[in-house]
This record gives structure tokens, sequence and C-alpha cells, in this order.
């Protein structure tokens, strides 16, 4: 359920959202990463502290929601794993994540694990992931997972792109504008 607070969009964590599209998502997590960089650039009050517990719980209903997307959604998996990797190495104050659901967090990671197992991870995925690799600590809790560890081990230079198409990039929520941050990926 989504309401207003503080004239930001919050999600109810308490409430299960109905399936949320990805094009849903995208608004939402626009809206929210908006808000945490308002904040950022004002003096810290109790009030605005109040305001990002508030983006947290919402960040956190996101990734759930992707969560529940991701088995049939490659998209909502891509965004649901960039979440997890994201609130691990980024502090929680510039991006709004922060304490994602580890039963989510487990649902993408079994997701992956079957697709390194079936071979069915996309390109797309493979150098997302293999870029991921680098922080290792990332998914420490998870190296169980025979592919993904086999994966994380193996990580090379070669699989990530040169270029990414920047205007779908804009639509794909926090990790689109990740990826169009970077400088190695050229314009």
């Amino acid at each position: 359920m989504l309401l207003r607070v503080s004239g930001i969009l919050v999600l109810c964590a308490s409430i299960k959202t109905p399936n949320m599209t990805t094009e849903e998502l995208t608004k939402i997590e626009n809206e929210l990463y908006s808000a945490v960089i308002e904040i950022y650039n004002q003096e810290q009050t109790s009030e605005l502290n109040n305001r990002l517990m508030d983006i947290f719980i919402s960040y956190r209903q996101v990734h759930i929601d992707y969560s529940d997307l991701s088995k049939q959604n490659d998209e909502a998996l891509k965004r649901g794993l960039f979440i997890q990797w994201y609130a691990l190495t980024e502090p929680s104050y510039l991006t709004g994540i922060e304490n994602i659901d580890q039963d989510a967090e487990a649902i993408i990671i079994d997701t992956i694990e079957e697709r390194i197992c079936n071979n069915t991870l996309d390109k797309e995925l493979k150098w997302m992931l293999n870029y991921y690799a680098t922080w290792d600590f990332v998914f420490d809790r998870f190296k169980n997972r025979k592919g993904l560890a086999q994966v994380l081990a193996n990580k090379t230079d070669y699989l990530f792109p040169t270029k990414v198409d920047r205007e779908s990039m804009k639509k794909r929520g926090q990790m689109g504008r990740y990826w169009n941050s970077l400088a190695r990926l050229a314009k």
C-alpha cells in the first residue's frame, strides 16, 4: 500500500502490496531516491531522520516486491540483486537502502543459483554478477551456493561491457542510475 508521508511516497511494509510491475517500482524508487538526496542536502534534524527511516522501510518493501517478481522477471531479479549489493557497499543515508529482508535476499540468490546451474543467466546479469563479485563479502552468507561460489571465484574483467544504453538505464531505478554514473561505461 502506498502512502504519502512528509511529502514522500512510502510503501507500508506491514501491508502486502499488490503485484507491482517493474515500471511502478521504478517510479517509487525514483521518488525515494529524490527524497534521500533532498534530505542529504539539508541540515539534519530529528524530523529528517524520521523521514529517512520511512524511506529505509519503503525501500525494504521495494526489494521484497522485486524478490516476489524475480523468478519470472529478469529485470526484477537484476534490480533485486543490485539492491542487495548496494545495501552493503554504499552508505544508506545516500541510497535509502538499509536492512533489507533476508528472506527476499535468499529468494533472489536462490534464483540466481538456479540460473547459474541451468546455464540460463543472460549476458547482462552475467556481467553484473561478475562486477558485484569484486566485493565478495557481499555474498559471504551465500557461500554454500556452489554455482555462485564458482562465479565469484572465477570473476573476470572481460565480461564487463564498454558501454550501456544510457536512455534505457534511466528507466531502471537506482540500478540504472548507478550504471549510468560509471565513467568506464563510455557515453
